[in-house]
């Protein structure tokens, strides 16, 4: 078994509050059964503000189209108020229709990855007081998980990283924390292994947070052909869902599948010691965009 990388537990009191009331509502009644809608508060100026990052995952064709691939995500997050920037980050060259893109490639190391989206975060918005949350499809999780240790462990002592990152939330869908099996020879793929030098230099970071702190949010799937929930749900964190089995809900989908659906789920707002059952909950997307959302209140 492969290092956990252990995103740290934010200040996140009002966001596991939202998270639960989002999911108690999705449930149709089961919890809690009497809060109105209007709670949930989805449009408020401040939150719908904000900028949103959407990193994706590895490619091994080498390139994405990331209007395509984030289409859906960026319609789920305007359908639930964001009004502000969403901002999808690309990192290879070969990476179409992105709002930024740093020209790696396959043979980029995760860690170098970290260190660029580092940057443009804090280029674009942090040194400007302005707090952006995040959603990581894949290995786009671990290039978020990096850009927080990194500066983390860097910050203010050296000038290849940022001094400090604003980044309020941070949502993955399903990344292997404890890694995957992977037969390229890609330097992308040699980070990805389980037991990895590179996730065990991230698994060295247990709170990965940005300045003023950072709420974590893992989504996972029991359909993901790729990543277990083991691995997917493997980091600490104050929220994670776990979609059972027999959904059609495999890796490629969780960051495609939004809309009004009814899922089964399991979820914990305790870092996982503690999980609750619904058979209503709400599509992947659905909950990415309450959890973006949660602490920009």
């Amino acid at each position: 078994m492969g290092a956990v990388v252990r995103p740290g537990i934010g200040k996140g009191t009002v966001a596991g509050a939202v998270l639960l009331l989002v999911l108690g509502l999705l449930a149709y009644g089961a919890w809690p059964p009497s809060v109105p809608a209007a709670r949930l508060g989805l449009s408020a100026a401040g939150a719908a503000a904000e900028p949103v990052y959407l990193v994706h995952g590895v490619q091994w064709t080498g390139g994405t189209d990331c209007a395509r691939g984030w289409g859906t995500a960026g319609a789920e997050l305007r359908r639930h108020g964001f009004r502000g920037p969403v901002i999808t980050w690309g990192y290879y060259k070969a990476d179409r229709n992105c709002t930024r893109r740093y020209d790696g490639s396959r043979n980029t190391t995760v860690k170098e990855l970290g260190r660029r989206l580092a940057w443009d975060i804090h280029l674009n918005h942090s040194r400007r007081n302005r707090p952006v949350s995040v959603l990581g499809h894949s290995m786009g999780g671990l290039v978020l998980a990096a850009a927080l240790a990194g500066v983390r462990k860097y910050g203010g002592r050296s000038t290849a990283w940022p001094p400090y990152l604003l980044v309020r939330n941070a949502v993955t869908l399903g990344t292997p924390f404890r890694g995957v099996t992977c037969g390229f020879a890609y330097v992308q793929c040699a980070d990805l292994r389980a037991g990895s030098r590179f996730l065990r230099w991230l698994a060295a970071f247990p709170h990965p947070q940005g300045r003023s702190g950072t709420d974590w949010t893992l989504l996972a799937s029991e359909d993901d052909e790729r990543v277990a929930p083991a691995s997917g749900l493997a980091a600490t964190a104050r929220h994670k869902v776990r979609y059972l089995a027999g959904q059609r809900l495999g890796h490629s989908a969780l960051h495609l599948r939004g809309g009004n659906g009814r899922y089964r789920l399991r979820y914990s707002d305790d870092a996982g010691r503690a999980y609750r059952a619904t058979a209503g909950g709400a599509a992947p997307l659905r909950l990415a965009a309450a959890a973006l959302y949660s602490t920009a209140r």
